[in-house]
């Protein structure tokens, strides 16, 4: 097993994946040695140059994956299991790396388990969260019960980080919606300590304009609240890596993209319409 590495997960929509590269080429540039892998379920994975930058792709097939809208978050609450690392820094593909992120190792000399605190610091603050998962949360936890980000998340692997990602799915299936009300019910069952990273770490672009510039200087900027699906993710970032978004534009627009993606609708076609006829599931 690797010692140390950084690892991303994009399912679903085309977008996710698109952002989880820009992030992992930006963070190549400031962390030139750290190992970087990228889990997806999307067929081209495999067959975009990512070794080139030092980036392993891991091709998650049609059983690993949920076919529901959060399928993403079915992965991320079990990603110990995908971990090909000792200690691992997991990053949404919605993050945007501008500093090297070498100094957060140490802190797992504290905890095996290392997050930021959330924007909403309290669990009884979470009110975009749907109304059934907080009452069934606060049955269980306090209403000031810390609340983490699940965006970054460090950790090292062992027996109470292994138990916690078990239960963390195990809380997830509750609702399958939101994973950070169900992370904070596994931190609690399983009386795991978390250390608090500086926020620096996974912070939003609103909050960091203030610190731009200064000794506090920015590690992580967390682009949530839809700017992936907008397309302002790729925009904020081409402020700061304006070569690394052309190229990952560039994977998306080559010949071999266009044409494994007609392939696949194709497949999607010829499955479709041999259920249809015999009114069984068809595996292609």
């Amino acid at each position: 097993m690797i010692r140390r590495g950084v690892i991303y997960c994009a399912t679903s929509k085309i977008a996710y994946l698109e952002a989880a590269l820009i992030s992992a080429m930006a963070l190549r540039q400031q962390e030139p040695a750290l190992p970087i892998t990228l889990l997806s379920d999307h067929p081209f994975l495999t067959h975009l140059p990512l070794q080139d930058y030092g980036i392993t792709p891991r091709l998650l097939d049609r059983h690993e994956v949920d076919q529901q809208a959060f399928s993403s978050r079915s992965i991320k609450t079990r990603l110990n299991a995908y971990s090909p690392y000792q200690e691992t820094l997991f990053l949404d593909a919605d993050i945007l790396p501008l500093q090297p992120v070498a100094d957060l190792w140490a802190d797992l000399n504290e905890s095996d388990l290392a997050m930021v605190v959330d924007r909403l610091p309290m669990v009884s603050l979470c009110d975009h969260i749907a109304q059934e998962e907080k009452a069934y949360t606060l049955q269980r936890l306090p209403g000031n019960t810390v609340q983490f980000n699940s965006g970054v998340i460090l950790w090292r692997d062992s027996l109470a980080t292994q138990a916690l990602f078990q239960q963390w799915h195990k809380e997830w299936q509750q609702f399958q919606k939101h994973d950070q009300l169900a992370l904070i019910r596994a931190i609690k069952a399983v009386q795991i300590p978390v250390m608090k990273l500086p926020m620096t770490y996974n912070i939003s672009p609103m909050d960091a304009a203030p610190l731009m510039g200064t000794d506090n200087g920015v590690h992580l900027l967390h682009c949530w609240g839809g700017m992936v699906a907008s397309g302002a993710y790729r925009q904020f970032a081409k402020q700061y890596y304006p070569l690394v978004v052309e190229t990952v534009a560039q994977f998306f627009a080559d010949d071999h993209f266009e044409d494994l993606a007609m392939s696949n609708q194709a497949l999607s076609y010829t499955k479709a319409l041999l259920q249809r006829q015999t009114g069984e599931p068809i595996e292609i």
